[in-house]
């Protein structure tokens, strides 16, 4: 049970009662009701509602190190959709940064991290953007530091 409501005896008239869920993760969920009076139980028809949207949207990374040297900056982007709270960013499978995210969905959300000095090499990246309901990954990036 989510919720109990006393209602006014208004008979003939119509009853009504309404109960806010928030907070469902993706899935599918059935709502059913009883109303009880002195003279019994009656059951409601189940609702069937279907969340699809609850994790965040997935963000899109990119980096702007055309010079290949070893300073540039991973930007983050969502576009529109639900968003995060928080964020993990990996380079080659190792967290290395991790940071809270303010939601405003359905806004975008953009972050920043600034790499320094990564010596000369190929670097894969990808986030992971999380709120309450779930998790969402990136697709993965490489970056190619010649010099």
């Amino acid at each position: 049970m989510i919720d109990s409501q006393r209602l006014n005896a208004t008979t003939p008239s119509a009853q009504k009662a309404s109960t806010d869920v928030t907070g469902r993760a993706n899935g599918t969920y059935v709502y059913t009701c009883e109303l009880i009076n002195s003279k019994g139980t009656t059951e409601c028809q189940p609702l069937t509602v279907t969340v699809r949207d609850a994790a965040p949207a997935k963000p899109e990374l990119s980096h702007d190190n055309w010079d290949g040297d070893g300073n540039y900056t991973i930007t983050m982007n969502l576009w529109w959709g639900t968003n995060a709270t928080l964020y993990r960013l990996y380079e080659n499978g190792e967290v290395i940064d991790s940071q809270p995210l303010t939601p405003s969905s359905p806004n975008g959300q953009t972050t920043k991290v600034a790499i320094i000095d990564r010596a000369s090499g190929e670097y894969e990246y990808v986030v992971e953007w999380i709120n309450e309901s779930g998790t969402v990954t990136s697709e993965v990036i490489q970056v190619k530091v010649t010099r």
